[in-house]
């Protein structure tokens, strides 16, 4: 097994990242879920996980297990630094979608604003003639029997 007294400063640091999930009210769960097991080989999965990992620390002296240590914290550091980098692209590409969306509101108002004017001269060219002629008809009229 390993043990405190072989690896200090790897226990602590073990620990201390699986601190938040001790803590974790489903651990009773899992712990009721162990005792409860109706067959001894149920986590038999997990085993060989184990065990496989129990030979790559047996000796706390080998340096072979510390560079094996070392080179695997250096890798779950190289995945945590694309993991953050990746979460501030994310960022800076939502800010180019807000600034995208809001130009795209600014220039939808100014096509309602021009599609407003286009109807009314629509409008105007259709029945501006016809409006024109019924004034005239209405004020030669007015001049003819009110004048």
């Amino acid at each position: 097994m390993l043990a405190r007294s072989c690896y200090p400063l790897y226990h602590t640091l073990f620990v201390f990242l699986l601190s938040p999930f001790s803590r974790n009210p489903t651990q009773q769960k899992w712990r009721s879920a162990v005792d409860t097991a109706a067959r001894p080989y149920q986590f038999i999965k997990f085993d060989q996980f184990i065990q496989r990992k129990q030979r790559d620390f047996v000796d706390p002296t080998s340096r072979q297990n510390a560079t094996k240590l070392n080179e695997d914290l250096n890798d779950i550091h190289s995945i945590m630094k694309k993991n953050i980098e990746e979460v501030l692209n994310r960022g800076e590409k939502l800010e180019n979608v807000s600034a995208i969306s809001s130009r795209l509101v600014d220039q939808s108002k100014e096509f309602k604003w021009g599609a407003k004017k286009l109807t009314w001269q629509a409008m105007l060219n259709q029945y501006g003639p016809i409006a024109a002629a019924g004034l005239f008809v209405c004020f030669v009229l007015y001049m003819k029997f009110f004048w």
